[in-house]
């Protein structure tokens, strides 16, 4: 209890979700997934209560090593399953997905497996220098199966995310310094989304994609034709993608003509569900995390004091192309909650490491108290 009561934001968008049951246009579905989301979200605390952010990590790392092996497996003895095949994919038969359903899903996955390793690899304290070359071969390994799910999508989030990492690192920095560095992204990434902008023919072209985004805007423009007629509360949560009974679900794919599985873009799908109510709850939670991300980023000067704003970045660019927000028994929900209130733990010890004494700060600042499983306060 001490540490769910360390983020309000969470609790109002799960109590938005269970309360979405009263006007849900289907409130069988939406009161059983909203106490599955309940239990995600809870298991996410209760990861955020029992290991530290570098534990957290360390536990990715073994999972993804785990996928990454078995993947690779897959794909060469038992192709029929690690690889898509032409009555799944089509055009993407081939492309590996290994013990993942999808390959754009297995793509996501080895996104996030690539930053564990990273963060894990560029860390001094965390492991013996003669194994250190396992986690750089976990992180050579997951770009390069990157490349092999054939994902667009995966392999420029994985391109900016390698590009986010040393500037995130160099918001460490004194303010005097920190001031002209911001300045100067900013107008570097303006000048780049002019460029781009100026550019998307010929950019989405290479990608093999068009200005629809494959079909994702006339999906968006469909929904928002009845997202207006439930603007606040939307039509409850996991209600929106049904079948052909659900009249909601058949209107949008009567307009589009084939039946999506879900709007491709998280942000869309929160609207959908839970209207704009929902959606302003979840910004104000993450942006409040992405401030607390920044100021624990600058308290710290080990590599997992950067993993909270890299998995929000990643979090945010995959919500604009798919769909993988509030989901029920999902690993990227499950991280999103159990980084928020790590933070807020975290955060308050490092308060009280401060106010013991200048010496006993630095010494937590070096990574000492990330190494310990229980602090006294838990």
């Amino acid at each position: 209890m001490r540490i769910a009561q360390k983020n309000i934001w969470i609790w109002l968008l799960v109590g938005i979700v269970i309360a979405s049951v009263l006007w849900s246009v289907a409130p069988d579905i939406t009161q059983r997934r909203s106490f599955l989301l309940l239990g995600t979200t809870l298991f996410g605390v209760y990861l955020a209560m029992r290991y530290t952010l570098r534990e957290q990590l360390q536990l990715l790392a073994w999972v993804c090593g785990i996928v990454i092996i078995l993947s690779i497996l897959f794909a060469i003895a038992l192709p029929s399953y690690g690889l898509m095949t032409f009555q799944e994919g089509g055009a993407h038969a081939g492309a590996w997905r290994g013990v993942i359903t999808h390959k754009n899903t297995f793509g996501r996955l080895m996104n996030l497996s690539a930053v564990v390793f990273l963060l894990l690899a560029i860390s001094k304290p965390i492991v013996h220098r003669k194994h250190r070359w396992v986690l750089w071969a976990g992180f050579v390994l997951s770009a390069a199966l990157i490349l092999l799910s054939t994902s667009k999508t995966a392999l420029v989030v994985f391109l900016t995310m390698m590009l986010l990492l040393p500037l995130y690192r160099a918001l460490r920095g004194k303010y005097t310094k920190v001031v002209p560095f911001i300045i100067a992204m900013v107008l570097v990434g303006g000048s780049t989304s002019t460029l781009l902008i100026d550019n998307l023919p010929v950019i989405a072209t290479a990608l093999g994609k068009d200005l629809t985004l494959t079909g994702r805007t006339d999906i968006w423009e469909a929904m928002l034709e009845i997202i207006s007629e439930r603007p606040l509360f939307g039509y409850g949560f996991n209600a929106f993608w049904l079948d052909w009974d659900s009249e909601v679900t058949a209107y949008v794919w009567k307009r589009l003509e084939w039946e999506c599985p879900n709007a491709h873009n998280g942000l869309m799908d929160l609207f959908a569900e839970l209207g704009l109510s929902g959606l302003i709850v979840f910004f104000i939670s993450y942006v409040s995390a992405c401030i607390r991300g920044v100021i624990w980023l600058r308290m710290t000067r080990t590599p997992e004091g950067v993993w909270p704003l890299m998995y929000l970045s990643f979090l945010l660019m995959y919500n604009i192309t798919e769909s993988s927000l509030l989901s029920t028994n999902s690993i990227f929900w499950i991280l999103y909650v159990s980084i928020i209130f790590s933070m807020a733990f975290e955060c308050e010890q490092a308060k009280l490491y401060r106010s013991a004494g200048s010496y006993v700060y630095e010494e937590w600042i070096e990574g000492e108290a990330s190494n310990q499983q229980n602090f006294e306060l838990r």
